[in-house]
């Protein structure tokens, strides 16, 4: 076992294992007309019971009274995965994906996650930073 997998020393078996989830901000996927919004993550073999992954691709629709940002979900998707199916090789993430057509606007991505593993429950709500227009390029041709 290598120290830089998420697996941690647990040889009876009893810990739960670990997972980590990374959010990415919003991308024009390749040359495409795609707008891309991921997350990656990695659970500790062997593995979560299950890992749950709800992506959100958000667009900015406006400000409240008070100058913060609103927004709306333009696309959804969740992943429920089990056992070998959260787990990634070796200093590598897995990762899962949603998808727009390219259009302009404020985006972000969010995902809110939870894994339970061996009776323990565990989980959080990540926002990435927001990006504005990512399907344009940013030097004229």
């Amino acid at each position: 076992m290598s120290a830089c997998e998420p697996r941690g020393s647990d040889p009876d078996g009893s810990k739960p294992v670990h997972c980590t989830v990374v959010v990415d901000g919003p991308k024009r996927f390749a040359e495409t007309d795609v707008i891309t919004a991921r997350v990656r993550f990695r659970c500790g073999s062997p593995g979560a019971q299950p890992l749950t992954l709800k992506l959100r691709l958000e667009k900015e629709t406006g400000e409240d009274k008070w100058g913060n940002s609103l927004w709306s979900a333009v696309s959804t998707k969740t992943f429920t995965l089990k056992g070998k199916d959260s787990v990634a090789p070796e200093l590598k993430y897995a990762e899962k994906a949603i998808t727009i057509s390219c259009r302009e606007g404020v985006f972000r991505t969010v995902v809110d996650w939870s894994r339970t593993s061996r009776g323990d429950k565990e989980g959080d709500n990540l926002i990435s930073g927001s990006v504005r227009d990512p399907c344009k390029k940013l030097l004229d041709e």
